[in-house]
């Protein structure tokens, strides 16, 4: 009988690859979200900045970018309302 060889089913530093998957989700969410649809992508990105964090990757990047992205969207959207109405 042999038996099969161990798989260590975490990345290089003992992270999981879910924890890193999101982390660069985040990151790309953030990015993306600085030219387009910031109030939505923002969110996006903050969420899954606090997934990979939960699951032990620091995910610091996507998480300001996020914030970023929301509060330019948010001003972005008061100033598109402000121009209609006035």
């Amino acid at each position: 009988m042999t038996q099969q060889p161990y798989q260590n089913t975490q990345g290089i530093r003992g992270i999981s690859p879910e924890a890193s998957k999101a982390k660069t989700t985040s990151l790309v969410l953030g990015i993306v979200g600085l030219f387009i649809l910031g109030i939505i992508l923002g969110p996006l990105a903050i969420m899954q900045a606090n997934k990979a964090e939960r699951l032990g990757e620091r995910a610091t990047a996507g998480k300001v970018l996020g914030y970023i992205c929301t509060i330019f969207g948010v001003i972005a959207l008061i100033f598109t309302v402000l121009r209609f109405i006035g």
